[in-house]
């Protein structure tokens, strides 16, 4: 066999590879669709009763495990008082602004292609293109993602989840849920976390350790944009469980309406007629 006809075999190996890989990341978005919704269904409160509609705020903070829920909570909050709030503490006194700006922009810019595929298959067109231009303006003329250039020239930046792509099939967010570790979150963003892993494309060119490593750096760098606010919250709160609850969710809606305003509910159950 002649060296030509050995690169040919091994390129159209390859290929195949990428296709069966992109085929097999299409199957399970269309999987984890039809998992979701039968999970979350199951899941989603009886919010009608016979003696008229349910509360909003009983839909919006549906919460079955708040027991749990608030143990797992004061567990992360051990962790956070002993690790993660004194290494967010240490980098922003030692690290300037723009430095830790640098690490958040690269951040970022590591996360587009999984903003693209959340885009496409969504059917925002519009944001695909805004996320590819917004990937390679920044990632060329911004020294790999450091300076977010795209944002200067009006290509503002803005992110997509498959949890957030479930939410736009009419999948319902389920019971809130708070992540031993990770925080707050639903039984949709939970599957969105678990499915979006497999579009990240550096989810499989990086070892275990590097993958931790990275993840080390994602949250400190989450930690320390949050610290201000969150040592505000925990002193201001009556419950910071609560609040911590609150905003999370009210915020979760806001990124699904892809920042539209909140639609007006109609408390007396009739035709607000918007």
């Amino acid at each position: 066999m002649s060296i030509k006809t050995l690169k040919f075999s091994h390129y159209r190996a390859a290929d195949n590879g990428i296709i069966l890989r992109i085929s097999g990341l299409l199957r399970l978005s269309v999987a984890a669709m039809f998992f979701a919704g039968a999970v979350l269904a199951s899941a989603q409160p009886a919010l009608a009763n016979d003696d008229g509609p349910a509360s909003y705020a009983d839909e919006r903070y549906y919460d079955p495990f708040e027991p749990v829920n608030r143990t797992v909570f004061k567990f992360n909050q051990i962790i956070d008082e002993l690790f993660l709030k004194p290494a967010a503490h240490l980098y922003v006194a030692v690290v300037p602004d723009r430095g830790r700006a640098a690490v958040s922009n690269v951040i970022e810019n590591l996360k587009s292609p999984v903003y693209l595929v959340n885009d496409i298959l969504q059917g925002e067109t519009e944001r695909a293109q805004i996320t590819i231009s917004r990937f390679t303006t920044n990632t060329i003329l911004g020294f790999g993602g450091m300076i977010d250039v795209a944002a200067d020239l009006g290509a503002e930046p803005h992110s997509e989840d498959f949890g957030q792509t479930l939410a736009t099939y009419g999948a319902g967010k389920g019971p809130y849920l708070m992540l031993p570790f990770l925080g707050p979150s639903t039984v949709r963003g939970t599957i969105g976390k678990v499915v979006d892993s497999f579009f990240d494309p550096l989810g499989y060119a990086l070892e275990t350790e590097e993958a931790l490593i990275r993840a080390g750096i994602e949250g400190l760098d989450k930690r320390a944009r949050f610290l201000d606010v969150s040592e505000a919250m925990e002193k201001t709160s009556i419950d910071y469980y609560a609040s911590i609850r609150s905003v999370f969710l009210q915020n979760r809606e806001y990124e699904i309406r892809n920042g539209a305003p909140e639609p007006i509910t109609d408390i007396y159950g009739g035709d607000s007629g918007n």
